[in-house]
């Protein structure tokens, strides 16, 4: 009792996919769609997701002739909209959840056996690898973060230059220094030949006192 009819979203009625539509044979494209009869989104792959319908794209419509009141619709797509890397590939397993464009470029999430699981936004990708499972971040024209089994990489992907600091570490460090000074400074006020280095030193050294400052209230580190 039911056709399923090509058409095209003339209209979003609401932020729940409510659509007009035109559905051949059924609804024309040069009707006005304020006077169509509203159409329910449904076929979704799971009770918790949703895709938001656009004016424009296409869809199939399902009509009930034992109940003309119940119109539903799906997305009607084709895989040559999502050419690309994955399809272009020799992949021996390929999944693409979703591939978008929009003013502000092209996003797509996927799966791939070699590469893994993949978000990108115009270059802009959070990737979890198929072999190590490692997380790889990257924003386009910009810096990279890795995360695997040996560590952190800041900066640049698969190992930056330089170390990170443990915070409290250098405290300490940096007190001792300022301990050696203090140390100085009063060793040369007995002395009075000596005693311009300790005067010279009294006004700077409280300025080490704001070691503590240092340390981030959000960011912290492991060795």
């Amino acid at each position: 009792m039911c056709d399923i009819r090509p058409g095209v979203i003339l209209k979003v009625v609401d932020n729940y996919g409510t659509i007009k539509a035109s559905a051949q044979g059924i609804f024309s494209e040069e009707d006005d769609p304020d006077l169509l009869p509203p159409i329910t989104q449904f076929i979704l792959p799971s009770s918790t997701s949703f895709s938001m319908p656009h004016e424009g794209d296409n869809v199939w419509v399902w009509h009930f002739e034992d109940n003309p009141q119940e119109l539903l619709y799906t997305f009607r797509g084709n895989t040559q909209n999502l050419n690309g890397d994955e399809l272009d590939n020799e992949y021996k397993d390929v999944e693409i959840q979703m591939k978008r464009k929009s003013d502000n470029g092209e996003i797509q999430v996927s799966y791939n056996d070699d590469d893994g699981y993949t978000v990108d936004n115009s270059g802009s990708q959070i990737n979890i690898d198929n072999k190590d499972h490692e997380i790889h971040l990257k924003c386009k024209g910009g810096k990279e973060v890795s995360i695997n089994k040996d560590g952190i990489s800041l900066g640049k992907d698969g190992g930056s230059k330089y170390k990170a600091v443990c915070g409290e570490e250098l405290i300490k460090s940096l007190d001792d220094i300022k301990n050696v000074l203090n140390a100085i400074k009063d060793a040369a006020m007995g002395n009075p030949y000596t005693m311009p280095i300790g005067t010279a030193m009294t006004p700077l050294l409280p300025k080490l006192n704001t070691f503590k400052k240092m340390l981030s209230n959000v960011v912290t580190l492991e060795k």
